[in-house]
């Protein structure tokens, strides 16, 4: 399974409550051990800054605009206003000063697991931008909506403001190892501002977290994990997605033989997943089911771009992914054999049909990809038809096709009716895909996170 934002920030979240719990149950066993923690708790605070300035500014182009607003209250409505004086009202943090401990490199702390782990996310996300925010794949313009990001935010405030408040905790602690105040009072100075402007910002930050968000986005690096066949399809389906989009971009590649594998691959992988279903598509009664349903959209148009000519060759890389998922499918749901529905409380199972119905999804979205790459075609006037297929219709509407009929021409550019056909067999793809809700093997999702069930609140209500 490949690590999504969404896990690497939940996983964060998970070492935070950890190294707290730590420090409340076990509390520190000399001044070492407690120099340590607070200066892996300065690290991570290092950490989920520099990941909510990414989130709220990628680019970095407007540090200097958002100067702090004075040391009013935290009664603003602009988020990045409040962010801006959250961060300058905690000072220092990568270069601190001298008074403040900095962690030894081989001291071990789930808080420096946390800071990894945020780290590892902001550079997941930044895989999908080039060196000038140009896109870099099909998830790019997700991670540049400033709605979506600001709802990831929502989760690495509240991070925030646990963080925060462990000061009281860590203080406990060091008391409890005699460890003086002046010390204990410049490692942990008052952050009750710095507290006030999280919980603002976690309210501002809040609305915009309605949707999935950021949560599925992946890295955009696409190697393929071969060796057992559930894994490899969802990889190979992934990296053709990429490539996909790719093709969709302004300058074409001249190849309608990719368009027609990729609707092949629809097809086929529609059929299979019906199959593992136990629903015959040879049946005519099984006509109505979605599945069968889109299988056919596919096939149509699977045909009708077999009619057209370009100069361009396939993609060979493409080609390799798409014989190989065609061998996957035949693999694990084979089509000679008899339908039947898989029982699906086997794990394994649950596998499979997951992994064919992630394909299905991802196939859908390539569909939709395509249709632009097949419109920049249209436009290039480089794609062409046989005139042994122009029907009549066509020949009497069209003078230029009849002059080229009678000339002994072999090919013509495709005419605007042909052209309207095919964009109209690539609509009817989404018509049939789109009004149902894509299926979705159930994850636990950053903003479902729940604490480690040996957090218990009111176990420590009460404590200094």
């Amino acid at each position: 399974m490949r690590a999504t934002y969404g896990d690497l920030v939940g996983r964060a979240g998970v070492d935070i409550h950890t190294g707290l719990l730590q420090v409340m149950r076990r509390g520190f066993r000399d001044a070492t051990q407690a120099q340590n923690t607070v200066g892996e708790y300065y690290d991570l605070l290092a950490a989920l800054r520099s990941h909510s300035w990414w989130l709220l500014d990628p680019a970095r182009m407007r540090t200097r605009e958002l100067r702090p607003a004075g040391r009013g209250g935290p009664d603003g409505g602009d988020l990045d206003r409040i962010a801006a004086d959250l961060f300058a009202s905690l000072g220092p943090l990568a270069q601190r000063p001298v008074w403040m401990p900095y962690p030894d490199p081989a001291f071990d702390h789930p808080w420096h697991d946390a800071a990894v782990k945020l780290g590892a996310a902001t550079d997941l996300l930044a895989t999908h931008l080039g060196p000038r925010d140009e896109p870099r794949s099909e998830q790019a313009a997700l991670v540049m909506d400033p709605v979506q990001r600001r709802g990831a935010l929502a989760f690495i405030a509240s991070l925030t403001d646990l963080t925060l408040n462990t000061d009281s905790a860590i203080g406990a602690a060091c008391r409890h190892r005699d460890i003086p105040w002046q010390q204990v009072n410049q490692w942990l100075p008052d952050r009750s501002r710095a507290k006030s402007l999280t919980r603002r910002m976690h309210e501002l930050a809040s609305p915009h977290d309605g949707g999935r968000g950021l949560r599925d986005v992946t890295t955009n690096i696409y190697p393929v994990r071969e060796g057992d066949p559930v894994i490899e399809l969802g990889d190979r389906m992934l990296r053709l997605r990429r490539a996909a989009w790719r093709l969709a971009d302004a300058t074409p590649d001249y190849s309608i033989v990719t368009l027609h594998d990729l609707a092949g691959l629809g097809m086929a992988t529609h059929m299979h997943t019906a199959h593992a279903h136990g629903i015959d598509f040879r049946d005519s009664s099984s006509s109505s089911n979605r599945l069968v349903a889109s299988a056919r959209a596919f096939q149509r148009l699977m045909i009708d771009l077999d009619d057209y000519l370009a100069p361009g060759p396939p993609e060979p890389a493409i080609r390799v992914d798409i014989l190989a998922a065609r061998q996957i499918l035949t693999e694990i749901v084979p089509l000679h054999r008899r339908a039947h529905t898989m029982t699906i409380s086997d794990p394994r199972t649950r596998d499979t049909l997951g992994a064919l119905h992630g394909a299905c999804e991802v196939l859908t979205q390539i569909a939709h990809l395509n249709q632009r790459t097949f419109a920049t075609l249209a436009r290039s006037q480089l794609i062409h038809i046989p005139t042994r297929l122009l029907d009549g219709e066509t020949l009497s509407e069209d003078p230029a096709a009849a002059a080229a009929k009678l000339s002994g021409a072999r090919r013509i550019p495709a005419t605007t009716a042909r052209i309207a056909q095919t964009v109209q067999l690539y609509d009817s793809i989404g018509a049939v895909t789109d009004p149902i809700a894509p299926y979705a093997v159930p994850v636990a999702r950053a903003a479902a996170y729940d604490p480690p069930a040996l957090f218990r609140a009111a176990e420590f209500e009460g404590r200094p």
